[in-house]
């Protein structure tokens, strides 16, 4: 995606999130227009506020373990990536200008995934809009919470679903954390 493109699709999800009357917390230039596949991030990616006591989170998440080789099998380089940092892209940025390029070498087996990340997104429901932190409520291990790999079409998904995602959040946060939601 071309730099004008990607300012366009990211105009259109800060509109797409004020006509759903949340807040969306992204920081475009955090993100290579060329490589916007989460492999090469780690950690939070966007917030989506639904009021001051609710938000989704997306998140990089998983650990990264990955093996570059030349034409005769040789490493050229590689990476372990166990703290969602984004380890993967200060290794391999040199190698890979664009995710297609990333994308083609994976294909010829050049490049190897031992382990790989995805984006998930998660819930954080504070008591009340004092509460500095809230309480951060993991649906990993309850719901399917996957969302495309790429930044951009993640942000849309969860968008898209955010009634969806809004009832699992509240059904988890009470089922599980014990926490009753209000209105949000």
């Amino acid at each position: 995606m071309n730099k004008r493109k990607y300012k366009k699709k990211c105009n259109a999800l800060f509109k797409k999130a004020k006509k759903l009357n949340v807040r969306l917390e992204f920081n475009p230039e955090e993100f290579d227009c060329h490589r916007l596949d989460c492999i090469w991030y780690g950690g939070t990616i966007a917030m989506i506020k639904v009021s001051d006591t609710f938000a989704i989170q997306l998140r990089a998440e998983g650990d990264v373990r990955a093996c570059l080789t030349d034409q005769n099998g040789d490493v050229i380089a590689s990476v372990k990536d166990k703290n969602n940092c984004g380890a993967f892209a200060d290794e391999m940025r040199a190698y890979f200008k664009t995710d297609k390029q990333l994308y083609a070498t994976m294909d010829n087996e050049k490049l190897t995934l031992g382990d790989n990340n995805w984006i998930e997104y998660d819930g954080i429901v504070k008591e009340d809009a004092s509460d500095e932190r809230g309480t951060f409520i993991d649906l990993g291990m309850i719901c399917d919470n996957f969302l495309d790999n790429n930044v951009l079409f993640a942000v849309e998904q969860v968008l898209d679903s955010i009634e969806k995602i809004k009832a699992e959040i509240i059904d988890i946060a009470d089922v599980e954390y014990g926490i009753k939601v209000g209105d949000v």
